[in-house]
């Protein structure tokens, strides 16, 4: 069994970007990566400083819409339109982290290909986050440092239950065109997608488990079953039609699961108190392409 920690209580009240400004923006015959790409809730669209040098000095400005008491953050560093092209271009090694109010704090990041969390102290009350490039982690083709996206938290206005894990049967392992880990299921990106990998099976059997920061009254669940980024990519790989759903208490509820369009879907059930949730796939829609099971997001609401 694999167990991944999610981005910390992902499933608080995620904060609407208003609006981004940065630096600079690369751009060149027509190859553009303006600083909204961070918050188009895409991994696959970055943004490239378009700094002369390495991106060092560069900096970016999420615009929350008024003050919200920050509880986290998370950022996808580098480029990751696709696992080949995530190391080929720099990636923030250390941010210097601006709030509103003119305080900041320096956040030093790893090196690693998956999403990464900033935590203030306490609740930070501001209306906008800075993140200013100190050091690099140098790419192997590109002298130009990209983000891919920008999240932003704030737990004291939640409406859907608090994830604070996620653990699954089994991962389809990473390669070029992306990774699948349990995580990506919950973490508020559609081109991002959890992938189970048992080879001898179509994917019935495999299963999600959340985990919550407290036992929570769950009223109803949002699935976008397949990899949820265009009608075509839904089409090519295969997805849950119909799951079980495990909770706390040992109780279960079974529901069909539609994926015609790539939408996330309400899933009805009769409201449970539950300090998880564990779903298994009992049926699978076989994709025309690829045929491990995926689903690329899941919410639950209070």
């Amino acid at each position: 069994m694999l167990a991944l920690a999610l981005l910390a209580n992902a499933h608080a009240a995620p904060v609407k970007i208003a609006g981004v400004t940065a630096k600079s923006s690369y751009s060149n015959e027509g190859v553009n990566y303006p600083a909204d790409n961070v918050k188009d809730g895409k991994a696959s669209t970055p943004w490239f400083e378009g700094e002369s040098g390495n991106g060092v000095g560069s900096w970016i400005e999420v615009d929350l819409g008024g003050t919200h008491n920050v509880t986290r953050f998370a950022i996808l560093a580098g480029d990751w339109s696709s696992g080949s092209a995530w190391g080929k271009a720099n990636r923030p090694k250390e941010l210097q982290i601006q709030w509103s109010d003119g305080s900041t704090d320096t956040w030093a990041l790893n090196d690693e290909w998956r999403p990464q969390v900033f935590t203030p102290s306490s609740p930070k009350a501001t209306s906008s986050i800075r993140l200013k490039v100190n050091q690099l982690y140098n790419g192997s083709a590109f002298p130009d440092t990209a983000i891919s996206e920008i999240l932003v938290w704030d737990d004291t206005e939640s409406t859907t239950a608090n994830v604070t894990g996620v653990t699954a049967s089994s991962e389809f392992p990473s390669d070029a065109d992306g990774a699948y880990y349990a995580a990506q299921a919950a973490d508020e990106i559609r081109d991002t997608y959890w992938c189970e990998g048992n080879k001898k099976t179509d994917g019935a059997g495999e299963w999600l488990q959340f985990t919550f920061d407290h036992p929570t009254r769950i009223t109803g669940v949002s699935m976008c079953a397949g990899m949820c980024t265009t009608p075509a990519e839904l089409k090519k790989t295969a997805a849950p039609s119909r799951v079980t759903m495990q909770f706390s208490d040992g109780s279960t509820q079974s529901v069909d699961v539609k994926s015609i369009m790539p939408l996330a879907q309400n899933l009805t059930i009769n409201p449970v108190t539950t300090s998880s949730v564990k779903i298994t796939i009992d049926t699978v829609r076989a994709g025309s392409e690829f045929q491990d099971a995926c689903i690329s997001e899941v919410t639950f609401k209070k």
